[in-house]
């Protein structure tokens, strides 16, 4: 049995955070085990002298409380589930030491966005990573999964294999009826004359691809734009909860600094993702 280890570096759970994990949980048949990441770069300083010693002590025991309190809110509503607190300043080697390679980790995004150790992980991440807002869902986690069977360093597509694998396992029988799969079809300003021509070039590769995988075509869907914008706006025209994306050998770190889709999906704040690590 799979466990998802699921990080928080904001002490602030809500009730779409639980339910979303409570999805994740019976979708992938997983148990759970919380990480709460407070680590507190104030308490470092060496400039916290004697004279500001009664301070430190209160900020210190207010954390404490917080970290009861979420702690106990997660106990009610997962009692199987375990709860680690992570005060380092980076929450990989906890995470790290625990996991199995299979298993899937989770980020829960505080409320001011990711921090720098999310970022770091992120940045680095070699496995199945939820990257998930604490806002509510609108449709019990309905997903869609993007492809792109363009990429020269994946000419096997194994990345876009990883995001129909997961797709087709997560998505529900009702979900069925509604395609799945998404391309996103970009033309280039310069290329605008070519437009029908690089349409039916990027139809006829994704239908190759669906064939590969034995991928009805009624559960393709292609969209326009740039592929981050379009893939939003889609995502909200659709009340889709979930976006699939795989993620190739080289780094998401090195995708980002490239202006890649992935990354320009990570900073958005409402995003919620799963990134799916090509083996």
């Amino acid at each position: 049995m799979t466990t998802l280890h699921i990080v928080m570096s904001d002490l602030e759970v809500t009730h779409a955070t639980f339910t979303k994990v409570s999805l994740l949980q019976k979708r992938l048949s997983a148990n759970i085990v919380w990480y709460l990441h407070h680590h507190q770069r104030f308490f470092d300083r060496y400039y916290f002298s004697h004279e500001l010693a009664d301070i430190s002590n209160s900020l210190q025991a207010n954390h404490a409380d917080k970290i009861a309190q979420v702690k106990s809110k997660i106990n009610k509503h997962f009692p199987a589930s375990k709860v680690e607190i992570c005060q380092d300043k980076y929450w990989s080697k906890n995470v790290n030491d625990n996991a199995e390679t299979e298993d899937p980790r989770v980020i829960i995004r505080s409320t001011s966005g990711l921090t720098s150790a999310d970022h770091q992980y992120i940045s680095h991440n070699k496995h199945t990573l939820f990257i998930l807002s604490q806002q509510k869902w609108l449709a019990d986690g309905k997903a869609i999964g993007a492809i792109d069977p363009f990429h020269e360093d994946d000419s096997e597509n194994k990345s876009d294999v990883q995001v129909f694998n997961f797709i087709r396992q997560w998505c529900s029988v009702s979900e069925k009826k509604e395609p799945f799969l998404l391309h996103v079809i970009h033309i280039p300003p310069l290329a605008i004359e070519y437009e029908k021509q690089i349409e039916t070039l990027h139809k006829e590769q994704v239908y190759g691809f669906a064939k590969k995988v034995k991928c009805p075509r009624d559960m393709i869907n292609f969209t326009r734009g740039t592929p981050e914008h379009a893939l939003l706006t889609y995502v909200d025209d659709n009340k889709i909860d979930l976006i699939a994306l795989g993620c190739r050998e080289h780094s998401v770190f090195d995708k980002w600094l490239n202006g890649s889709t992935i990354s320009a999906l990570i900073t958005h704040q409402n995003a919620d993702l799963v990134l799916l690590k090509t083996p």
